[in-house]
Parts: structure tokens; C-alpha cells; sequence
């Protein structure tokens, strides 16, 4: 899939396994400045490393998105991706968007994996509580982890009737 707009609605959505401590984002910035040393650095790298998370933000790890799309994105729907009828609706926003949790880009790239900094208008909802809290650089979640989706509200109703089959 190359972009968003050649996906199908029941496809236009990202999905989390878990969130980033504020010492884990540390330990990732880290890292990005080691990997990059190397390569063309731009205003999302800067963005990113001296990036301080604020009450309303949170940073998550995507997997495997289904198509390349540019950001900052708005969502409107947060959902239960083992059970989309939950689900809230409140308006945020993917202001960053770090490749496989090194590289910053102000992209998404399909079929990979992204550190993602959501920005929301009031405090964080506390869905994100049932993901599993990353504090270190690597880990292992069990299977039955609880995910987490990102939508918008035009494409909710046929994500959650492909997921309900």
C-alpha cells in the first residue's frame, strides 16, 4: 500500500502495544542521537530530541501501519482493537512521528513499526492505562496485551464491522 488515500476505510487506522514512560522516551532520544549520527538531520529530529512530554501527550508504539501518510494527522476515535465497541471519541493529534523508534520523520511509513507522539486538547484519557507501560528499551508483552487503535470517526464504523467479523 503506498498511500492513504489508496487504502480501504476498513484499513485506515493505527494500532498500539504500548505507551513510553518519560524514562524510556529519554533512553529513545538517546539512541536516535547515537543512530543519526550519521545521517541528514532535520526539524523532526530536533523536535524529537529535545522533545519534554507535556501533561497532554503521550508517546506510543504503532505496529505495522497499512499506508505511508504524511503528519501531523488529527484522529477523533481511540478503540479497544480486541473489541471495538469500546471505543471514545475525543479529538487529538500525531504531532510526532519517530520511524521504527529511531529515525524521526514527519511521516508514516507502511508495513513499519513507529514511536508516535500523540497531542490531545485537554488531559490524556485514561484508555491508555490498559496498555502496557514501556520503561525500558526492550520488552516482551504477552499476546493477550490489550491494543489500542487510532481513527477517525468517517472510517470507524467500517474498521469496527472488519474487526467484529
Amino acid at each position: 500500500m503506498d498511500s492513504i488515500e489508496q487504502c480501504k476505510p476498513n484499513e485506515k487506522y493505527l494500532f498500539a502495544e504500548c505507551y513510553f514512560s518519560d524514562n524510556a522516551i529519554k533512553i529513545w532520544q538517546h539512541e536516535c542521537i547515537k543512530r543519526c549520527n550519521d545521517v541528514q538531520k532535520g526539524e523532526a529530529y530536533y523536535k524529537f530530541i529535545n522533545w519534554t512530554r507535556k501533561e497532554n501527550e503521550i508517546a506510543v508504539f504503532t505496529l505495522y501501519a497499512s499506508a505511508n501518510f504524511e503528519i501531523p494527522k488529527n484522529f477523533d476515535v481511540i478503540f479497544n482493537l480486541h473489541n471495538p465497541n469500546e471505543f471514545i471519541k475525543i479529538n487529538y493529534q500525531l504531532s510526532q512521528s519517530i520511524f521504527e523508534a529511531w529515525l524521526p520523520l514527519n511521516s508514516i511509513s507502511a508495513g513499519h513499526k513507529h514511536l508516535c507522539v500523540f497531542t490531545f486538547d485537554t488531559s490524556l484519557p485514561d484508555v491508555f492505562d490498559t496498555l502496557y507501560k514501556m520503561d525500558e528499551k526492550f520488552f516482551n508483552i504477552a499476546k493477550a496485551q490489550k491494543l489500542l487503535g487510532f481513527c477517525n470517526s468517517t472510517n470507524f464504523d467500517e474498521i469496527k464491522a472488519s474487526l467484529n467479523q
